[in-house]
This record gives C-alpha cells, structure tokens and sequence, in this order.
C-alpha cells in the first residue's frame, strides 16, 4: 500500500461525505472491515458500517465531516477532522431538531487491499449528547 493509494482513498472517502453518500462511504471499507467509535463501539463488517452511516444521516441529514492534509505512515493514515450538522432525526433518544452540532475528533485508519480494514473515531460523545438535548446536565449548586 503506498501513500499515493491511500492519498486517492482518502480524497475518494471524503468526496462521499461531501456528497452525503452513506453507500459509497460504507463501499471504501472492507466487507470484514471494522468501524470503532465511541458511538457505535465496535462493528465488524460493510453491512453493520453502512448502518452506522445511515444512522448519523437520519439523524443529521445535513452532516458533514471534512479534513485538512491526512498524516500518512502505509497502510495507516490519521486526521483530525470536524463535523458539522443539524439535528433532524432519531439520536440516542431524545433530540431537539433543528440543534446546530459542531464537533471536532480524529480519526485512524488502516488500508488493505479490500480498502479500509479499519477506522477508529475519537471525539466527545458527550458533548454531543449534550448539544442534542439527549443528555440533560445538572447545574452546580
């Protein structure tokens, strides 16, 4: 795996969030690949990521996660990306729609002949659920 494959895999992944894609995003990963955030967990498998996808995009239709430069070390590369959306959907339970979310997380992905083997998120899912009324937090006395 060299780093211009993994440069023209990672431009391709983020032309599919760009497009909101949830199938084109969940056809870069492996079919046994597995997908790790603090979210979802873990899952295993192109099927289960798709839904993963699909989950956020009914959620956050309008969502959309962009990168600067990747740092690339074959077959991994990281990047710190942000995410931004409007809460339409389901998430977690409760959920105020119309909620602006804007989060920033990082994410670490390895690359296999099939595509992405596997990709781990990091970010504050509690802020998250804040910010989406799912989480209620209790004032200081």
């Amino acid at each position: 795996m060299t780093r211009e494959t993994i440069e023209a895999l990672l431009a391709d992944h983020l032309a599919a969030f760009a497009a909101r894609d949830a199938e084109a995003l969940s056809e870069d990963h492996a079919l046994d690949g597995t997908f790790e955030s603090p979210a979802a967990g873990l899952v295993r498998g192109r099927h289960a990521i798709l839904e993963i996808y699909h989950y956020w995009y009914r959620a956050f239709p309008d969502f959309l996660l962009t990168w600067e430069s990747p740092l690339i070390d074959p077959p991994r590369a990281a990047v710190f990306w942000t995410f931004t959306g409007t809460s339409a959907g389901p998430f977690f339970g409760q959920v105020r729609p119309g909620t602006h979310v804007k989060m920033i997380g990082a994410a670490e992905y390895t690359f296999g002949d099939e595509g992405i083997v596997s990709v781990r998120h990091v970010f504050d899912f509690s802020g998250v659920l804040v910010a989406t009324g799912v989480l209620k937090v209790k004032p200081a006395t």
